[in-house]
């Protein structure tokens, strides 16, 4: 009893603390040889080297195989003892193996009664014995025991030498036996499973002796013969964003597609609530949950035995996933819509599994949870869905970059119920044909959200009201203070009833410096479009030269035309227009604008075929040039436009 200061005043005590520790702990060595059934009929002399401190560093909380079988070994030599549990919450404060299921609690023992008492001493002298090669601690050593919490003492591997010891930490283990293994052990990789001595069992080191509290676990019958996963999955392509379903009543949830990169951010969305028992009202989402006597709260113990453990969350590879509301009611919980999100960083590369974690049993759980990854990194130009009827919202594919400006573009209309149709910023009721952003009643309500706040937008085309009532498409310009995805919704309370979807688009606004140099080709009437996204409001120089065959009897550049039987060149020449429109020139984004010439000439025309025009767009987005022509097969050559800032 090295923790007791022998100084000849209390030799006494100390002698008689000593003795009394001994006879607790050794009643009923005499017991049976082998207290637990070994997989093996006899063993090599090779044997691992007692265990090294390996505390929990991560947390992947499923019972490993090692653990397992050695519960099961226990309780079949023990019968009337029983499990309190091996695997324990992420969420549940302190560090313990139980949390990388690699301790068991064996319970429905008490040292205060004298046969629990000797149970434990068969099972640790069994443990303790030397073999017929003179190894002592054998079996401890096989199984890679790691520690031991009994009746406030430990036993640890590492400090064999200074046998049992005083434990004071918080629970005092009188009624159950804390039991942790190595790494080796849990993963049924010693001599005790498969009869040879592999690398890696580690040396006895002088690290301090851990002060964990495990506590008794479930109380059910676990562990139940659960799958572990597998050692490796194939590979699978990288992930950008990918949607799974999660089954409420599978131990084992489901694995990602795609390959999550270790220290990339991704965006974790989880949606729905599933029943996680047979009992009516029992239902839960990713973070909280409801019975049939109480509200929902985001941290609930199912199980009597575990009154501290937060229950039926979602993991994502074994790491608790505690996310934040997508509409907080007031206790941290979504009642609305059962959402959350989380922004997770990986600390490997690969698919990744998500689960449910119920402490109980997975058999009388109904429904599935939706979940949506998305990769958290920047992208220039995204275009994505929003539904009417979703209440959450739909998030981007993808991030926007702190700091940087995008412009959003919203087309579309929905029906939100009530005999009202709407798009990103009017509406207007059945019985009346004029759009509006604030109609007779509260209609402005069904204006799209950003992030769950109002956000203007401002129409495309006017032509009622403030509304774009012939495309219904709608432009603003956001920006975020952190690289992160967006949400956007229909602000709608009543969003069950709704119908349709809005189109987003999202381009990066980036300054433009330099100048662009397009061909445009006269024999294409789709003309041709930059390569770079110009930003609204930024003033451009284009720049026009050359001159192209309009007809079999005229020629033209950007601005002027000459025909065979009038040589000379024109800006406005009789009979060339279609209606109201002038042909033969170079319009920039559908417009048709004045050129100047190069050489200021008074007649607008340039003898060299050199133009500019100073054109500011009016939305963000590449910018279209063509020919107003009406037809093109008769055309030949190609005009050479240049695009940049002005001034």
């Amino acid at each position: 009893m090295p923790e007791f200061t022998r100084r000849s005043g209390n030799r006494t005590i100390t002698a008689l603390l000593a003795a009394t520790t001994a006879a607790i702990l050794t009643l009923g060595m005499a017991g049976p040889a082998a207290a637990l059934s070994t997989p093996r009929a006899s063993y090599p002399k090779a044997i691992e080297r007692l265990s090294s401190y390996q505390p929990q560093k991560t947390c992947s909380p499923w019972a490993k195989p090692g653990v397992v079988d050695l519960s099961k070994r226990l309780l079949r030599r023990y019968p009337t003892t029983r499990s309190l549990g091996i695997v324990r919450a992420c969420s549940v404060g302190g560090t313990s193996e139980h949390k990388e299921g690699r301790a068991f609690d064996w319970g429905g023992l008490s040292a205060h009664r004298a046969i629990d008492r000797k149970r434990v001493a068969n099972f640790t002298h069994w443990l303790f014995a030397s073999d017929k090669y003179g190894h002592r601690y054998a079996m401890a050593r096989r199984l890679g025991i790691m520690y031991l919490i009994w009746n406030h003492h430990i036993w640890s591997a590492y400090r064999a030498g200074e046998g049992w010891r005083r434990y004071s930490g918080s629970n005092p283990h009188t009624d159950h036996m804390h039991i942790s293994l190595d790494w080796r052990g849990a993963r049924k990789e010693t001599s005790f499973w498969t009869g040879k001595v592999g690398s890696g069992s580690g040396t006895p080191t002088p690290t301090p002796s851990p002060s964990p509290s495990p506590a008794p676990g479930s109380g059910s019958d676990d562990p139940r013969p659960e799958p572990t996963p597998p050692a490796s999955l194939p590979d699978g392509p990288a992930l950008t964003t990918e949607t799974l379903s999660l089954s409420a009543d599978r131990v084992w949830g489901g694995y990602t597609t795609g390959e999550l990169v270790a220290g990339t951010p991704y965006l974790i969305e989880v949606h729905g609530t599933y029943g996680f028992s047979s009992k009516s009202g029992a239902r839960a989402d990713a973070e909280c949950s409801r019975t049939t006597t109480s509200g929902w709260a985001r941290d609930r113990s199912i199980n009597p035995a575990q009154p501290w453990s937060d229950h039926l969350d979602v993991y994502v590879d074994g790491h608790d996933l505690y996310s934040d509301p997508d509409t907080n009611n007031g206790s941290n919980c979504d009642t609305r819509t059962h959402t959350y999100r989380w922004t997770y960083t990986p600390s490997r590369t690969g698919r990744v599994p998500f689960r449910i974690w119920d402490p109980n049993q997975f058999a009388n759980n109904s429904g599935a949870l939706t979940v949506r990854v998305i990769r958290a990194t920047a992208r220039d130009d995204m275009t994505w869905w929003v539904g009417a009827a979703a209440g959450q919202g739909v998030t981007s594919p993808g991030a926007l970059q702190g700091g940087a400006t995008y412009e959003a573009t919203v087309t579309g209309t929905v029906d939100v119920g009530d005999h009202v149709t709407s798009d990103a910023e009017c509406s207007k009721p059945t019985w009346d044909d004029t759009w509006s952003r604030t109609a007779g009643q509260d209609w402005s309500r069904y204006d799209v959200l950003l992030d769950t706040s109002d956000v203007r937008l401002d129409p495309v085309g006017t032509d009622q009201n403030g509304c774009d009532t012939q495309t219904h498409t709608y432009r603003t310009q956001i920006s975020v203070g952190t690289t992160r995805p967006v949400n956007l919704r229909v602000n709608d309370p009543a969003f069950h009833d709704n119908s349709g979807h809005l189109t987003i688009h999202v381009v990066r606004v980036t300054p433009v410096t330099g100048p662009e140099t397009l061909t445009l080709d006269s024999t294409s009437s789709a003309g041709t479009s930059s390569q770079r996204i110009y930003p609204a409001g930024q003033a451009l120089r284009v720049h026009a030269s050359g001159r192209y065959q309009f007809s079999s009897d005229i020629v033209a550049d950007a601005e002027c035309t000459s025909a065979t039987w009038d040589p000379t060149w024109r800006v406005v020449r009789q009979g060339l227009s279609d209606g109201d429109r002038p042909l033969g020139d170079v319009t920039v984004n559908g417009q048709l604008l004045s050129w100047s010439p190069d050489s200021g000439s008074s007649s607008g025309c340039d003898t060299d075929h050199g133009y500019w025009v100073t054109f500011t767009p009016s939305s963000t987005g590449p910018i279209a040039l063509a020919l107003a022509d009406t037809a093109f097969d008769d055309n030949s050559g190609s005009l050479t436009v240049t695009i940049e800032p002005a001034g």
